[in-house]
């Protein structure tokens, strides 16, 4: 048996993450762009919105963990009533219309129920369907695959909303979410390899590992709570600030478009060249590209600078995430806490989105101040912390 191979239930999880990115595109991407026109470029609403997910994930990854890890539940069950509650959101979406602001906390906690649902088991199930020796190449042909979609997909939301209307459109992403659910019902776990001896329980996972201070995973933690702030934060940002400078829907599309051309690239490269001997240089490079791109937005914000900013953060981002989940299955094994891996993948939610909710809760300070000064310090706080968990990240490399 050939362990790089990717298999059925591989494949099937790839195809219902590729319908996702299309809904992550309409619900994060355009739904953005949507929030700030409806209430006059108002970043508050569009902070308080995410803080609100953010925190629902955080508390939902602690509370969901003992069912993922009893047998009893199927994984793939609860992936797809992830789904279905997603469909709701959007179908709130398609009903209110212009009216959403009116209901916007009921719509951030529909989403992020869907979420925590969503990507608390599709963790378990990528780890359960991957292996050490196949997970990069199931990652980086994820994101391949993803970034063909968001080349046609940014230009045909960003159009056909203009042509028609936001609330339209929504309708045929709903059937997109229904189709992913049966998508999702095809992936089967083998249930030898996800026996749990142990009930679920955070407490005894970290005083298991607190004393065990090489252990990887004590520096991917750390990185966590940089990752957050950074990764999520950063990319609302960039769709903020591209918004504000393009005005509307379909400019927003073409530039997603492009890049997303470039993505394509980098993962083909990151697949095919990446390892711990060159990844000093590879994170220098990410790190350095996003740090230039911010420090040039600060010095002027004007579409050159937004351009390459947009550029440097989305592929360095796009190589981060790739890295960062690579690493979260394969330290599983590495670190020897297979009996732990529900509460490994858990404790890493819960940190990363808790960190997320400290990003957007900056972003929301830098709105209710409105100063320009404080939003181009943001930045460069950000670009630092870059930096950091790039150092981290190699850290583990070298390790």
């Amino acid at each position: 048996m050939n362990n790089q191979k990717l298999g059925k239930n591989a494949i099937c999880l790839i195809g219902s993450d590729l319908i996702y990115t299309i809904t992550e595109l309409f619900a994060n991407t355009f739904l953005v762009a949507y929030l700030l026109k409806i209430t006059n470029e108002n970043i508050t609403q569009v902070s308080v919105y995410y803080m609100i997910i953010n925190i629902i994930h955080a508390v939902g990854s602690i509370l969901i963990g003992k069912f993922i890890k009893n047998e009893k539940y199927s994984k793939t069950r609860i992936l797809s009533i992830g789904i279905i509650i997603r469909a709701i959101f959007i179908l709130f979406i398609v009903i209110f219309g212009n009216r959403l602001t009116e209901i916007f906390i009921v719509v951030a906690i529909f989403c992020g129920i869907s979420e925590t649902l969503y990507w608390s088991t599709h963790e378990m199930i990528f780890v359960g369907i991957t292996n050490n020796s196949n997970r990069k190449s199931y990652m980086a042909t994820k994101k391949i695959f993803s970034t063909i979609v968001q080349i046609i997909v940014p230009i045909v939301l960003g159009s056909t909303i203009e042509l028609y209307s936001f609330t339209k459109i929504a309708i045929y992403v709903l059937t997109l979410s229904i189709i992913q659910i049966f998508i999702s019902m095809q992936i089967k776990i083998n249930k030898k390899d996800n026996v749990e001896k142990e009930k679920f329980s955070l407490k005894n996972y970290i005083s298991n590992i607190k004393n065990k201070r090489e252990l990887k995973v004590h520096k991917y933690y750390k990185s966590n709570l940089l990752y957050g702030i950074i990764e999520d934060p950063m990319k609302t940002l960039v769709t903020i600030i591209t918004i504000m400078t393009f005005k509307t829907s379909i400019n927003l599309g073409i530039i997603t478009t492009i890049i997303s051309i470039f993505q394509i690239v980098a993962m083909y490269l990151y697949k095919k060249y990446f390892n711990k001997y060159n990844a000093k240089y590879v994170l220098f490079v990410i790190s350095a590209m996003i740090f230039i791109g911010a420090i040039g937005l600060v010095i002027d914000i004007g579409k050159f600078t937004l351009i390459i900013y947009n550029f440097a953060c989305t592929i360095g981002l796009y190589i981060f995430d790739a890295i960062y989940n690579t690493k979260k299955g394969n330290l599983i094994k590495e670190s020897n806490i297979e009996e732990y891996d529900v509460e490994h993948v858990m404790l890493n939610s819960t940190l990363t989105s808790l960190s997320r909710f400290i990003g957007f809760a900056l972003i929301l300070i830098v709105g209710l101040l409105n100063n320009m000064i404080i939003f181009k310090g943001l930045l460069v706080v950000m670009a630092i912390l870059v930096l950091l968990y790039s150092k981290l990240i190699l850290d583990i490399e070298k390790q």
